[in-house]
């Protein structure tokens, strides 16, 4: 696929990865210039249409969430077969690559990890949508430390795929929970169990359940505990031991009740967690007296002359400055280094606190805090942090500003008055003011054209917050007609069945006549058959007994009884006219039909059905010297002449 173009849009430049259902591609969007990542399903899912729908419902489903801890899902579109999601391109590794390469990872770093993860199922499991396969493999790390989710809403897609396909249960049974090994519903807290798992392998460096088939694995996921972790890795506090044995309880209503509570307690154990720092205590040694003193006496005389006591006067000053230079050398070599080049520490994640938590924080890590930008946002309350630069876990210089947003609470917007709209027409303007579309219900209505919004809830003009979602009533045009049962006209007069119809709301399509032992013009059959359903204004096929001898009783001639046909020709020499007038014998409505055939071969002038009796002129014209026109009554010809 490398140099194809989806979507007129989407570029396909290099395959940077695949799975059990997809193929995933770094690809440039050309119309709003962005690198984007492109995941293609499988060719074997991609011809299973149920799960192609399922896939495509699934992944729009995603696309309503916007986290900076979930890549982004911006399109979902099929072309030639195949079915892609295109997603926000992430510059990094999967935390499964990072455990393999490092081995148990530092705790601190665990739980700044887990945090993240932690946070993006909040906000998806806020919007009714359960991930069903938390795993290191669907983590990513970027460049700069930030933790982001994937693949939310498409493994629900993958959960109606049968266990005998490999890639998919393989690849995540040793992250199920109990409930999902013995295929029940799958709620919030089975994703609080893979991430019990998650941290679990992050800080120990292994799974808690391994075997030699998934059954084995999934069965172990059901009766076994995992070994306690402080016997794999004696530096996990214990309060973390504890947060990941709630979160891996076999019963769902042992753990934690949602990841905001999960949430809660990484949070304070990150707050309890310090950085080991040996610092060697330097001391200067105190100079209580010379080690040696110059005395210089004269030769002869008892006293000390003036120029003796001004040299030992000098040499005492040039002492000293020397003891203090040194001794400032000494406490400068100390240090200037950690001034100049200060220690570094690990930042702390901030997002979710208030200001004056992580304030506190950072004080404890001398590190600044520095409030960058005041935003709305729909989740965080106000003044709470909702994103931070430097991110949390990046290694920074002592003495750093952490700048962070702060949020300024949900932004309240002006419903707009959708009724009158088209159901796309409304879903672009509830988009423009931040507001989504909610559960679309229909309803008959008999002046509203279908399609068409004839309500919404909550109502125009009140003022809620972006994000909310908005329920709309479209119409189904007008209610169908009652349905009628057909009656039995089996012998009755062709008249009274008319009648009979008529009364009903119901039309003549066709009639035919039939040799019969019956009188003539009993009918003998209908379409649709006596008590089926119909529909008002349906249309009935009617058979009727044209006697023994396929005549009205007073018939003796086609010709002269059954139809009348009295010619007047006229015009030039190249053009023919003539009047048709054409007698229906008494009986039942039947199809005329007139052709003429000239110079331009065969053509019908003239279709539509007549009851019996009716008399009737057409006028016809044909081209040529000679014209020949036809007349067709109930499908036979009666009449043929030259004009």
């Amino acid at each position: 696929m490398i140099g194809q173009i989806l979507a007129n849009r989407y570029q396909i430049l290099a395959k940077v990865g695949e799975g059990g259902m997809a193929q995933v591609y770094e690809a440039r969007d050309n119309l709003l210039f962005r690198p984007v990542a492109i995941k293609v399903l499988r060719e074997q899912y991609a011809s299973d249409a149920e799960f192609v729908e399922r896939f495509r419902r699934e992944a729009q489903a995603a696309a309503s969430l916007s986290h900076p801890n979930v890549v982004n899902i911006y399109d979902v579109g099929q072309e030639n077969g195949t079915h892609y999601i295109v997603m926000e391109y992430v510059k990094g590794r999967n935390l499964k690559e990072i455990i393999r390469d490092q081995g148990p990872l530092p705790v601190k770093m665990a739980v700044n990890i887990a945090q993240g993860i932690a946070q993006a199922l909040n906000h998806a499991h806020r919007h009714k949508l359960v991930h069903r396969d938390i795993k290191p493999h669907n983590i990513l790390i970027t460049e700069d430390g930030q933790v982001k989710v994937t693949d939310f809403g498409i493994a629900r897609a993958a959960s109606s795929v049968t266990l005998t396909q490999t890639g998919i249960v393989i690849g995540s049974v040793h992250y199920f929970s109990p409930e999902q090994a013995r295929g029940q519903n799958v709620e919030p807290q089975s994703d609080l169990y893979s991430l019990g798992v998650v941290l679990y392998e992050m800080v120990s460096g292994r799974l808690p359940f391994t075997g030699e088939s998934p059954i084995s694995i999934a069965m172990q996921q059901i009766h076994e505990d995992p070994t306690p972790l402080r016997e794999i890795n004696p530096r996990v506090p214990a309060a973390l031991e504890e947060v990941v044995a709630k979160a891996m309880a076999k019963d769902p209503k042992d753990r934690y009740q949602s990841a905001l509570m999960i949430l809660a307690d990484l949070r304070r154990i990150d707050l309890a967690l310090k950085d080991d720092v040996d610092e060697a205590t330097q001391m200067i040694p105190q100079l209580d007296q010379f080690e040696e003193t110059a005395v210089h006496t004269l030769q002869g005389g008892g006293g000390v002359s003036a120029n003796t006591k001004t040299s030992k006067r000098s040499w005492l000053y040039v002492t000293l400055f020397f003891i203090f230079f040194l001794a400032g050398v000494f406490w400068a070599a100390q240090r200037l280094p950690a001034l100049i080049f200060p220690e570094e520490v690990a930042v702390p994640n901030l997002v979710g606190l208030n200001v004056e938590e992580a304030a506190e924080l950072l004080t404890t890590r001398e590190l600044r805090l520095d409030v960058d930008k005041r935003i709305f946002d729909d989740e965080v309350p106000v003044n709470h942090i909702v994103s931070q630069n430097p991110p949390a876990a990046r290694q920074v210089k002592k003495h750093r500003t952490i700048y962070v947003a702060v949020s300024r609470g949900p932004e309240l917007v002006t419903i707009p008055n959708v009724i009158g709209l088209s159901l796309r027409e409304a879903r672009v303007a509830l988009g423009r003011v931040g507001l989504t579309l909610g559960e679309v219900l229909q309803e008959p209505h008999p002046m509203i054209p279908t399609g068409q919004v004839v309500g919404q809830e909550p109502a125009p003009g009140q003022r809620l917050t972006t994000g909310v979602k908005i329920d709309l009533i479209v119409s189904q045009g007008p209610e169908p007609a009652p349905s009628l049962v057909m009656p039995d006209l089996r012998g009755l007069p062709v008249e009274q069945a008319m009648q009979d119809l008529e009364v009903l709301g119901l039309k003549i399509r066709n009639t035919w006549p039939e040799i019969s032992s019956k009188a003539y013009g009993i009918i003998l059959d209908q379409n649709p058959p006596a008590n089926t359903e119909v529909s008002k204004g349906e249309e009935v096929d009617l058979v009727y007994s044209s006697g023994p001898t396929g005549k009205p009783p007073s018939e003796t001639s086609p010709t002269d009884q059954q139809a009348t046909v009295d010619w007047t020709p006229e015009g030039g020499p190249n053009l023919r006219r003539a009047d048709v007038r054409i007698s229906i014998p008494p009986g039942p409505q039947r199809d005329v039909v007139i052709l003429v055939i000239d110079e331009r071969g065969i053509q019908e002038v003239y279709r539509q059905q007549h009851p019996g009796g009716d008399t009737f002129t057409v006028r016809v014209e044909g081209k040529g010297k000679q014209v020949k026109v036809q007349v067709y009554i109930g499908g036979e010809m009666y009449k043929e002449a030259v004009i």
